[in-house]
């Protein structure tokens, strides 16, 4: 009976399809044969593509499948990527030597495609790096539907750290800032280290081109589209405000193109829900819409104008025709014909401009400031160098269209992997001349396709684009497949990479061991050489770094020393992240117990590449170690290095101490109070991570919490009066505190709620996802004093999940705690928690030899 229903439901979507035709039949008619004829193809195309949709719902219907496996195989007028024999995922064999580096900078709609197609057809040899400022990259299909509250933000963005992980890809969460092409340099913010590449591909998208309103008046009074996720954290604020105002509230929205026009329904069905659901006058919303234009959708035809303009009428959208915003002043936009626009909140989505820092490279650009490329999408004056999406200028223009990222994403796959073997005859990208734009309304009750000539207007036209982009969306999220199958061939990125690639690979299988494993002296040399300004040199150092011997010396300062070491292999891709997490974590004992670290040795492990690949690797890894080191103000007075299947870094960190003033782990007294100074869930994260279960939201928010320092919150919790201190690592937060109360006759009290979490750690629990450490970890169950009533609580399995540089636990007097707290919030350490107490340990329970009480 379902089915029945279905097809009656889907029945109507066909017949007024037809209609539609034969009115355009008719219409075409009327202006000629040749507008007749491209009438009947766009909507024969139309109507191919419900037909499609139709078919694909009933066979879903048919065969039961439930939402998410309904949405699986692609669509088969977009190439998604297809699986191929042999291919294994994670890219590259974990055996094979470097030889090529691919970077690709920017998370955009044809980035995705390159890198889901090198998980399923990668090449053996080649590293392939992704830089993007943002972990999740928005399709902008659906982003007017986000706003109109249609779809959630996860619905309608891909999460590329799950993305990367499927294709093999190091994901460097940066963001690009220049480029050196003589070099081959990438330039970063935030002080990291260039990154090398031997191919490179440009895909970042466009900003609103604001003119002279970015750099007068009050710019920051108004919100750009692009970048998506800065709009995006802009209109939950919106929303948050309007449903909390009584009064009027006008929002204006800059720009009369298909985004602009969708985007202003669609806020306004969206804002005047939440006055609704909030019992206030929905007419308190009043939207406007700002052109230059004589109307609105230029670019489509005057059929779509014509609607849009009927629609925005009806839905009582003011449009101001031809008023071109030259300033923003005092909460009004000033025109050039002298009208004035007052507004509450402004929304610019004009014609695409370009991202500033391409305008300082060699790169060929248009006069927009976008990177000329040829058909093959290869810049036109620097090979080696492809740009797509929104930031080329193509040799055949074509709109700053989301659909033509889209259809550039094979042919730059194809084209990026024909340079890396030496292929020169590259596939040309020929964009199509007209593209289907189904633009909504901000209800499911309508929405315009329009294509060339055509535009028609039906409820079910929201149901196709829906259906169109929850099954792109669906290629690059649930519906990656498992790939599985037999090693590579030779790779071919070798034999284009020229002679020393050939040797390297021909070496691979028989490296030598002992001292015949170090990274190479001249390599080592020029690391060092570049990192030489991040290295501290404190006067207590008499032999370091800036004159190297067999040992380094160290002027006694007449304190007691202490040592501790640290050591590693890599869980995460970014090698620059990676020493930063490294250094921290080995800091973090030192730390503990309040004393200064001084001096670092190095014992850094670097998987086997062609020389400058090693280089490259060995700089990222040791600069953002070395800047951890400096932040606590210790020195890296020398180390070692060697070769090793995998990346690794650990440190032999010394410090000096007053022996009166170390802090222990044992020391705490009966009613203390338990201080957790970060968020656990490291380990049960990462293991989803290597899994492609963790979002990629989680894995940036354990990244910060990873590569926050312990230092500041020992100081200051030691000028509280803290009796005692550990770092919360690899045994976990049970483990370390059973450590803290062993043999002290004491016994705490741990509040299971009150333990911070990291955002997704409960999640990968629930799903069964844990680190290989924890079995191990879980041993120590038998100190827990009610054991069979902890086992219920949710958090439970996370007292045995083992961190990584992790956040310090302690014990201070109650007296100092809310001093405490308050404090250390203002250091940055905003998930500080009390979760627990000391008492005495009651010798007369059943389980005498607990000594930790769940609560």
């Amino acid at each position: 009976m379902d089915i029945v229903v279905n097809k009656i439901a889907l029945i109507p979507a066909l017949t007024h399809g037809l209609r539609c035709w034969i009115g355009e039949i008719f219409h075409g008619a009327s202006e000629g044969p040749l507008h007749w004829i491209r009438c009947q193809i766009a909507v024969l195309q139309i109507l191919r593509l419900q037909v499609n949709h139709v078919r694909d719902v009933l066979s879903s219907k048919w065969l039961g499948l439930s939402e998410i496996d309904s949405l699986k195989g692609g669509l088969s007028h977009v190439n998604t990527g297809k699986k191929s024999k042999g291919g294994s995922s994670g890219g590259m064999q974990a055996s094979s030597p470097i030889v090529a580096h691919l970077v690709l900078i920017g998370g955009g709609h044809a980035h995705a495609f390159v890198i889901k197609n090198f998980g399923m057809k990668p090449l053996d040899g080649v590293k392939v790096t992704l830089i993007t400022r943002d972990a999740m990259t928005p399709y902008s299909g659906m982003l007017p539907g986000h706003v109109a509250g249609a779809y959630t933000k996860e619905e309608c963005h891909i999460d590329l750290v799950k993305l990367c992980r499927f294709g093999g890809v190091r994901f460097v969460h940066a963001e690009a800032c220049g480029l050196d092409t003589e070099n081959q340099l990438i330039m970063l913010k935030d002080g990291r280290p260039p990154i090398s590449y031997d191919v490179l591909s440009i895909d970042i998208g466009s900003n609103p081109r604001m003119g002279s309103v970015g750099q007068t008046g009050n710019a920051t009074a108004i919100t750009p589209v692009k970048p998506i996720d800065g709009f995006s954290a802009r209109w939950d604020a919106i929303v948050e405000k309007v449903g909390k105002i009584d009064g009027k509230v006008k929002l204006v929205v800059v720009g009369g193109g298909a985004g602009g026009i969708e985007l202003a329904l669609s806020m306004q069905i969206r804002l005047r829900n939440e006055l609704k659901n909030n019992d206030k006058d929905p007419d308190n919303i009043k939207v406007s819409v700002v052109t230059r234009g004589a109307k609105v959708l230029s670019s489509h035809s005057k059929e779509a104008s014509k609607k849009f303009a009927s629609i925005l009428q009806d839905r009582k959208i003011e449009v101001l025709y031809e008023h071109e915003v030259v300033q923003e002043q005092n909460g009004t936009l000033v025109c050039t014909n002298g009208k004035v626009v007052p507004f509450d909140e402004c929304i610019w989505c004009t014609q695409a401009g370009t991202q500033q820092w391409l305008k300082n490279t060699t790169l060929s650009l248009d006069d927009g400031g976008f990177i000329r490329v040829d058909e093959s999408l290869q810049s036109i004056n620097t090979p080696g160098v492809f740009a797509a999406g929104d930031c080329a200028a193509l040799y055949d223009p074509r709109p700053k269209a989301g659909v033509f990222a889209v259809f550039a994403g094979p042919p730059l796959a194809a084209n990026l992997k024909r340079v890396l073997t030496g292929d020169t005859a590259l596939e040309p990208y020929r964009p199509q001349k007209s593209f289907l734009g189904i633009i909504g309304t901000g209800t499911p009750d309508c929405a315009v396709a329009s294509r060339g000539p055509v535009a028609l207007e039906s409820s079910w036209m929201w149901e196709l684009k829906d259906w169109i982009d929850r099954k792109w969306m669906a290629s690059y999220s649930h519906d990656l497949p498992d790939m599985t199958g037999a090693d590579s061939p030779p790779p071919p990125a070798a034999l284009a990479a020229g002679p020393d690639a050939l040797a390297a690979l021909a070496h691979a299988s028989m490296r030598c061991g002992g001292c015949g494993a170090k990274v190479g002296a001249t390599v080592l040399s020029r690391v060092m050489n570049k990192i030489k300004d991040l290295v501290l040199k404190p006067d207590y150092v008499l032999v370091g770094l800036d004159s190297p011997d067999d040992c380094a010396i160290v002027k006694s300062c007449g304190l007691a020393n202490v040592h501790t070491v640290d050591f590693f292999r890599s869980f995460i891709d970014d090698p620059y992240i990676f020493g930063k997490i490294a250094a921290n974590h080995s800091l973090s004992d030192c730390h503990a117990m309040c004393a200064d670290p001084q001096t670092a040795l190095a014992i850094a492990v670097v998987p086997y590449a062609v020389e400058d690949k090693v280089e490259s690797e060995l700089l990222q890894m040791m600069a953002g170690a070395c800047e951890m080191l400096a932040e606590s103000g210790c020195a890296l007075v020398g180390g070692h290095t060697c070769e090793g299947a995998e990346l690794a870094l650990g440190f032999s960190i010394n410090g000096v101490v007053d022996a009166d003033e170390a802090v222990r782990k044992q020391g705490m007294n009966v009613n203390d109070v338990i201080i957790l100074t970060k968020p656990i869930g490291t380990g049960t994260l990462f293991a989803a991570e290597m899994r492609r279960k963790a979002k990629g939201d989680w894995i940036t928010a354990a990244i910060k919490s990873m590569t926050t320092s312990n230092y500041k919150a020992a100081i200051k919790m030691q000028s509280l009066g803290m009796t005692s201190c550990t770092d919360v690592t690899g045994f976990g937060l049970l483990g370390h505190l059973v450590e803290m109360i062993r043999g002290t006759g004491l016994e705490v009290e741990l509040k299971l709620d009150s333990i911070p979490l990291l955002s997704g750690a409960l999640e990968c629990v629930k799903d069964g996802i844990f680190s290989s450490l924890q079995p191990a970890n879980l041993r120590l169950k038998r100190a827990v004093l009610n054991e069979a009533e902890a086992l219920s609580h949710p958090v439970y399995p996370l007292l045995f999940d083992p961190q990584t540089a992790g956040g310090l636990l302690a014990s201070i007097p109650p007296e100092k705690v809310d001093t405490c707290l308050a404090e250390l919030k203002k250091l940055g350490y905003m998930e500080t928690s009390v979760i627990g107490h000391v008492t005495r340990r009651d010798l007369s329970k059943e389980n005498a030899a607990g000594s930790i009480l769940c609560v």
